[in-house]
């Protein structure tokens, strides 16, 4: 499965070529079937949450932690970015950093580039990314985590468009999809 993204730039005017694939995958979460609990313990995925999916902690999680906890067997770092710091809950923070203060500056140099080119000043970036100390732009793996009903919002069209012209290729990003 591959969803189409487009573009825009800061004036409107659209980009070429466009539209871009982006790979789908699908992980074969579990649904967590047990209390649901309080936000601060799930930073908000409530429903949404998963059994881990390879039975170490954390046991309770969601698509971005297990996203990030996959990357790390290919790649030397990956973690989900979170623009909320200090809410996530504990069993979950050596899987997560906070954009911004947290971001290596690689990251945080490619995010004002691609600001630059997009409307938005916030948002868009997806979730996870992952990346080897050694040539991290070039080793980057950028996920979105969505659950099946969810889509790609123009934001996170527009970020991903404008980061390929910054130099990530397209086979650089993908879409984590849980399958509830």
């Amino acid at each position: 499965m591959a969803s189409d993204l487009s573009s825009r730039d800061v004036d409107g005017s659209p980009h070429s070529p466009l539209p871009h694939q982006v790979e789908h995958v699908e992980f074969p979460f579990k649904r967590w079937d047990g209390a649901v609990g309080e936000w601060r313990e799930h930073f908000g995925k409530g429903r949404g949450q998963v059994y881990s999916l390879d039975g170490k902690p954390p046991l309770r999680s969601c698509n971005e932690i297990e996203v990030a906890k996959a990357l790390r067997s290919v790649r030397d770092c990956a973690f989900w970015f979170s623009g909320y710091p200090g809410a996530i809950p504990k069993p979950w923070r050596q899987w997560v950093q906070t954009f911004g203060a947290d971001s290596p500056s690689w990251l945080a140099s490619l995010d004002r580039e691609v600001r630059l080119r997009i409307h938005s000043k916030r948002g868009g970036m997806p979730d996870v990314v992952a990346w080897n100390e050694d040539d991290p732009l070039a080793s980057a793996i950028f996920v979105e985590c969505k659950g099946r009903r969810e889509s790609i919002t123009e934001a996170q069209e527009d970020w991903v468009s404008a980061a390929q012209r910054a130099g990530i290729r397209p086979v650089q990003v993908a879409v984590s999809v849980r399958p509830f």
